[in-house]
């Protein structure tokens, strides 16, 4: 019997996003399904507001597809990165792995360079854990 490759589905992965919680600027974290389905958030965040964080991001990420054609893209229309800039504070969604999406959220403006900061920090730990923080495919059920 071969073993499963561990996935943020099968494993909790909410480690992960306190870890990067505590990078500068970074207050809260997020990984859900690219639908919008809560995989793990940092501990520092309500579930509620996790939950829907997860459900707009989906929705952010779905437009960044729909509107991928428009960008001369030649690797495709996923986007890499979906930047929310506020007064005062930064929501920044990522690609994760394989059917996943991260949001983070930075106390910060984009001119700020904890927006940085916090964006390679997540991009880093998105490269050494990839694989981990897939999800599965869902189907329905009858």
């Amino acid at each position: 019997m071969t073993e499963q490759q561990p996935t943020a589905d099968t494993h909790d992965m909410t480690w992960m996003l306190n870890r990067l919680a505590t990078s500068r600027g970074v207050a809260h974290a997020v990984l859900f399904t690219s639908d919008g389905l809560v995989l793990a958030h940092s501990e520092n965040l309500h579930r509620d507001v996790a939950e829907r964080t997860a459900a707009s991001s989906a929705s952010l990420f779905a437009l960044g597809r729909g509107v991928g054609e428009f960008a001369p893209a030649s690797d495709g229309t996923t986007p890499r990165k979906v930047i929310i800039d506020l007064p005062g504070a930064c929501v920044l969604v990522f690609a994760a792995g394989h059917n996943t999406v991260l949001a983070v959220s930075v106390s910060a403006e984009m001119t700020d360079p904890e927006v940085a900061i916090a964006s390679a920090e997540t991009i880093k730990a998105i490269r050494g854990l990839a694989p981990a923080l897939a999800a599965r495919e869902r189907t329905p059920t009858s």
